[in-house]
């Protein structure tokens, strides 16, 4: 898609010279963070979100991404937001939030804080089909992992009611050779295999990284995620070099939690979060 026609879809939502950078997760939209980002822009930040490479288009390019290339294109952003602000934070979302901690690895003196939520290294959610484990077996072969698209399943990431029925009347009709711009609103009705393969990558490099970050960091991850499991969240407590770390479980959200019941809980931790650093 080209960005022109991206352009209500990613957002930059002017504050103070203190910004943050919002990261949406891996076959996601930035959707998925604007009410985060206009808490966040109403207690006073700057907020940029920009759709990640290659979302927000057809599923055939969505296969085609790289961890590398998300990487590249989130620093290209992070040192915009850096020339024109004097402070500025990261937040992300799923594998968004590993691509803020991997920002703070690269550039240690110039992240100001991290939030990271539901940080996700691996998926063990309550509701992911125990069969997927098999899909380690076959995405080395480049033809097979091509090939694989994993339909989202029910409860898509959401236990609020009414914002689940919208999304999978959406996701149950869905079909993997067409495009529909209701994905630019919920994000891709598939996670192709070659996308799952990508964050295994990733997630290599970002665990290496873990103990010589010092940046602060908050963590808020529901303890009834359904894709990934708050342990999780409990692992990079554990594993980062932070000092300065908080884990915040939420009690009534399940994994997208930037859009769930507790999404004004979520809002809040982080506000109270960026304004003491």
């Amino acid at each position: 898609m080209e960005k022109a026609n991206l352009a209500r879809y990613n957002f930059l939502l002017k504050g103070s010279k203190k910004a943050v950078l919002l990261i949406h997760g891996i076959t996601g939209t930035p959707s998925e963070m604007r009410y985060f980002g206009k808490s966040l822009n109403k207690a006073g930040y700057t907020v940029f979100c920009n759709a990640l490479p290659r979302h927000c288009g057809s599923l055939t390019e969505l296969k085609k991404v790289t961890w590398n290339e998300i990487a590249d294109a989130c620093i290209e952003d992070f040192k915009r937001l850096k020339e024109e602000n004097s402070q500025v934070f990261v937040a992300g979302l799923s594998m968004g939030a590993l691509m803020g901690i991997h920002l703070a690895s690269l550039f240690p003196s110039e992240v100001s804080g991290i939030v990271a939520l539901a940080p996700t290294l691996f998926y063990d959610g309550w509701a992911l089909h125990k069969g997927k484990v098999l899909m380690n077996l076959v995405w080395h072969i480049p033809v097979l992992r091509d090939a694989i698209n994993i339909r989202e399943g029910w409860p898509y990431g959401l236990k609020d009611e009414d914002s689940r029925e919208s999304i999978e009347r959406f996701y149950k009709n869905a079909k993997a050779s067409e495009f529909s711009k209701k994905s630019l609103l919920f994000g891709s009705p598939f996670f192709p295999l070659s996308c799952l393969y990508q964050h295994t990558l990733f997630v290599k490099v970002v665990k290496k990284e873990l103990p010589a970050i010092r940046t602060p960091i908050l963590i808020l991850h529901a303890k009834e995620d359904d894709m990934t499991s708050i342990r999780n969240a409990r692992y990079i407590y554990d594993h980062i070099g932070s000092a300065d770390k908080t884990l915040v479980p939420l009690e009534d959200s399940y994994h997208m939690i930037t859009i769930d019941k507790q999404k004004d809980k979520v809002a809040e931790e982080a506000v109270k979060f960026l304004g003491r650093l």
